[in-house]
Order: C-alpha cells, then sequence, then structure tokens
C-alpha cells in the first residue's frame, strides 16, 4: 500500500493485522473442511451437499485470498507454513458428525463454522469503523457472504 493508504488508515494497524491473519487462516480452514466434508459424504442426498459444499469451499478460498491481498497492502505477512494455519484460526474445531451419511450433522458442522465467522467479521467491522475504511469495506462484503451462507444452511437443515 502506498503513503497516502497507510496515512487514511486512523489507528494502529496491529490489532487489524492480527485480526485479519486470524480471517485469514478461519478461511483457509473453512475452505479446507467443507472440501473434505464434500468428499467424505454420503447417502441419498450427498451429491447435491457435497456440490453446495464444493462451491462455498471455493468461496472461502476467494475470502483468503481477498483478505490475504489486504494484509499484504497494510505491510503484514502471511503465515509461511501450513502448520500455523490452524494455530491462528479462531475456531480450531470443524465438529464433523462420525457418520459420513450423516447429512443434517455435517450440515450443523458447517452452520457452526457460518456463524462464527459471521462473529469474526463483525468484530473486524467494529475495529476499523471510520478508521480503516477499504478494510471496512471488505469485512462488510465478507459478512454479507457469510450471512447468506448462514440462511442458505439454516434452510437446508430446516431451522
Amino acid at each position: 500500500m502506498g503513503k497516502k493508504g497507510r496515512e487514511i488508515i486512523e489507528i494502529d494497524i496491529k490489532p487489524i493485522l492480527s485480526a485479519l491473519r486470524s480471517a485469514y487462516a478461519d478461511e483457509w480452514m473453512a475452505h479446507y473442511n467443507y472440501l473434505h466434508a464434500a468428499q467424505i459424504a454420503t447417502g441419498l442426498n450427498a451429491p447435491q451437499v457435497a456440490s453446495m459444499l464444493k462451491a462455498r469451499s471455493a468461496d472461502e478460498l476467494t475470502h483468503s485470498t481477498l483478505i490475504g491481498e489486504r494484509i499484504l497492502e497494510l505491510g503484514g505477512t502471511l503465515p509461511a507454513d501450513w502448520s500455523d494455519i490452524p494455530k491462528l484460526a479462531n475456531s480450531r474445531k470443524f465438529d464433523l458428525p462420525k457418520s459420513a451419511s450423516d447429512l443434517k450433522g455435517i450440515l450443523k458442522a458447517v452452520l457452526k463454522a457460518e456463524r462464527e465467522a459471521i462473529d469474526v467479521y463483525k468484530k473486524l467491522l467494529a475495529i476499523t469503523l471510520h478508521k480503516d475504511t477499504v478494510t471496512h469495506e471488505l469485512a462488510e462484503e465478507l459478512l454479507a457472504d457469510e450471512v447468506r451462507d448462514e440462511e442458505e444452511t439454516e434452510n437446508l437443515i430446516g431451522e
């Protein structure tokens, strides 16, 4: 990010970078977990659930890319090693059911992850409000995606 771009941020960027690095890790974890769940899902409606999870996984990868770009713009660094990703993530547990045919259980794990992501972006919005407009707008965009994903998942579960 250029000199003027750094000047418009009205707070210390360390807390922003920390929050972004955790969100970056969260999105990578969601990408992996959703793709893994799509691949192991079995049962009558598994192809439909797997298709949705694969699309959601791709969305989470896009989110991680956008967050990674913002981290770099702010002068931060991305984790150098995959083993750092789970350590940085806000949520370290993806609660898949014991049975791969428990599609409702898989969707409940996804719903929990989406709700955690909503909380993460809500906090990022609070940190950046009127202080880092660019990061704030990114958080708004990502929050909107997560809210849509939560609703879709709730509808699939029937909650």
